[in-house]
Parts: C-alpha cells; sequence; structure tokens
C-alpha cells in the first residue's frame, strides 16, 4: 500500500469513527400520551420546543397525543424497548411495570393541587421516584400533579351509596380497582382511548379519570354528572428511554435541562387548565358535584386502606416517604 492509498485508508476509518456524532445530531424523539388537550400534550408540546431550542434542533420532537401510537401498555412497552423515546400517562398505568407507582395512587396523599407540586418538586423525593422502574429499561423524567380525581357517571353519584354496582373504568392501576370495589362499586381496567365508545355503548356507566379528561373527550355527550373525589388527585408520570439519552452523547445533558425547564413552564398551568376544563363541561350542559362532608370523611377511611393493603413492601416505603414530604409542606 502506498502512501497515498494509506492516507486515503485512514481516512475512511476517520468517517467510520466520526458516525455515532454524526447519528446524535439528527435524532427523533417520539413523545406519546393516551389523552388530549390537557396538562400532558402542554408538558409534550413545551418539551418538544424547549429540546429542539437546547440542541439547535439536532433533536427533534414529534408530538403524539390521544393514543396515536397506541394504547398506554403498547407506548410503555415501547419505552422499555426503546422503539418509543417517552411515554406521559397516569402513574396508575405503570403500576404493571413496577408496583412502586402505585404508592402515588393513594388518596389523601395531597391537600390539594399546589401542595401535591410542592410534594413532588421536593429534591429527596424527585430522587426516589427516579429509581422507581429504573431497573425497567425506563426512567422518570418527570412527575406532575394532573388534577383531582373525578367519576363521570350517567346516574348521578350525590352519595357514596350510588356509587353501588356502577361498572367504571379506571386506567389500569389495581390500587384504584381495591378502592373502587370498596366502595361497592365494580371497576375496569381500561385505556383511555378505549373509553369513549364503551362509555357509549353502556358497557362502562361511568369513568374515573382527572377533571380535564372529560371535558377533552366531550362525555358530557354521554353523560352529564361529575362527581369530585376528595383529597384524591392523579399524579402524570413521563418515562424516557434511558437508551435514546445516552444515545444523545454530549447531548443527554440538553435534554435532561429541557425537561426541568418544562416542568418550570408547565406547572404553572395547572390551575388554569382545571378552570378551562370546568367551563368546558358546564358550558356542555355537565354538573359538578361535591360529597358532603360526611361522605367525604366515609370516602377516605374506606379507600386509604383498601389501597394500602394493595402496596407492595417498597412502594409502601415510598408511601412513607411522599407522606412525610407532605407533612413538611404543609406546616
Amino acid at each position: 500500500m502506498n502512501r497515498r492509498q494509506c492516507l486515503a485508508h485512514l481516512a475512511g476509518l476517520g468517517a467510520f469513527a466520526f458516525l455515532p456524532a454524526a447519528r446524535a445530531q439528527n435524532l427523533v424523539m417520539k413523545l406519546t400520551t393516551t389523552t388530549t388537550d390537557d396538562l400532558g400534550v402542554d408538558w409534550l408540546t413545551a418539551y418538544k420546543a424547549n429540546i429542539e431550542a437546547a440542541t439547535q434542533n439536532k433533536v427533534k420532537g414529534q408530538v403524539y397525543p390521544a393514543s396515536q401510537l397506541g394504547t398506554a401498555q403498547r407506548t410503555i412497552e415501547g419505552v422499555s424497548m426503546g422503539t418509543v423515546e417517552m411515554a406521559l400517562n397516569a402513574s396508575g398505568m405503570y403500576e404493571g411495570l413496577d408496583a412502586r407507582f402505585g404508592a402515588l395512587a393513594v388518596p389523601g396523599m395531597f391537600d390539594s393541587i399546589d401542595h401535591g407540586m410542592k410534594v413532588l418538586a421536593d429534591a429527596d423525593v424527585k430522587k426516589r421516584l427516579a429509581s422507581i422502574a429504573a431497573n425497567k429499561g425506563v426512567e422518570v423524567l418527570t412527575t406532575l400533579v394532573h388534577s383531582q380525581c373525578s367519576i363521570v357517571s350517567r346516574k348521578p353519584i350525590r352519595k357514596l351509596s350510588d356509587l353501588a354496582g356502577q361498572k367504571i373504568r379506571v386506567p389500569g392501576s389495581s390500587i384504584l380497582i381495591a378502592q373502587l370495589r370498596q366502595l361497592g362499586a365494580n371497576p375496569v381496567s381500561m385505556s383511555l382511548g378505549e373509553v369513549l365508545p364503551a362509555f357509549q355503548n353502556g358497557t362502562l356507566d361511568g369513568v374515573y379519570s382527572g377533571t380535564p379528561i372529560p371535558s377533552a373527550l366531550k362525555y358530557f355527550d354521554v353523560a352529564k354528572s361529575q362527581t369530585l373525589l376528595p383529597s384524591t388527585y392523579i399524579s402524570i408520570v413521563g418515562l424516557a428511554s434511558p437508551t435514546f439519552l445516552k444515545s444523545a452523547g454530549p447531548l443527554e445533558a440538553a435534554l435532561r435541562q429541557a425537561a426541568r425547564k418544562t416542568d418550570a413552564e408547565i406547572g404553572p398551568r395547572v390551575h388554569a387548565r382545571v378552570a378551562e376544563a370546568r367551563a368546558i363541561w358546564e358550558k356542555g350542559g355537565g354538573e359538578m358535584i361535591e360529597l358532603s362532608a360526611a361522605d367525604a370523611k366515609t370516602y377516605l377511611d374506606a379507600v386509604i386502606p383498601a389501597a394500602m393493603k394493595e402496596l407492595s413492601p417498597e412502594a409502601r416505603k415510598d408511601y412513607e416517604a411522599l407522606r412525610a414530604a407532605g407533612a413538611k409542606y404543609r406546616a
């Protein structure tokens, strides 16, 4: 091999050495959720803008709301396998992946949306949550309080006894299933994208969700009654693919920082989203129902022990840590 051929050969090897970096300059991050026009979509949309700005468009975001990439279960599997870069859903959807997510579904944890946001923003809490499912090929990138929980039903639930026998959809959570059974209802686990047809054809009598969801999906065309559940809030969790994050090389830090920036931007919008959803619900002819103080107490006395029985030993530790943080921010 003469000198010219040798230099050409070395140049070719150099080109191969730079291939990973080249790939890192053209990454696409698929961001998916089962919901539409709510806080979760707001977060993903803002995160898309933030990662593109932070990486100078070397990482492009693509937002897929309304189960466009499949059910929650399918997209969770996609994140774990590395075919989906991030999924943002109610924490209950992830209990099959890691039972520790169940700690977020215990009622009475948060007194209000603001209280919950303070707890979830606590440094020790964030560190603990980041450890959940770390050995399952996913990483918790964000956790936010979405809204207060409610049940939309054809038959109005004005008192707890009205729940008896009603088939109520829940978001795949054994913790929520146990709570509703304790109240005499018949819970049905179902991904959000499958709910509306089942509600319309009578397979379901009611739907358990965060309050903005029924407005966004126009459940008021099926049922007019929405009952708020006392001291019960849905947390949404963003699971990212650590394989993808690492594949970004020097851009990984920018992707993580963009998540923190997005949390700061979207957190203050929670109340506006909830108020907007209520206005839409009532404009659609819907009614918001609050249980009496006596029923509220009876509800918490029933569902908290039912939920606690379902927690794994590790999830119980998470619950105790969250409750301790809650006491700190309650003072």
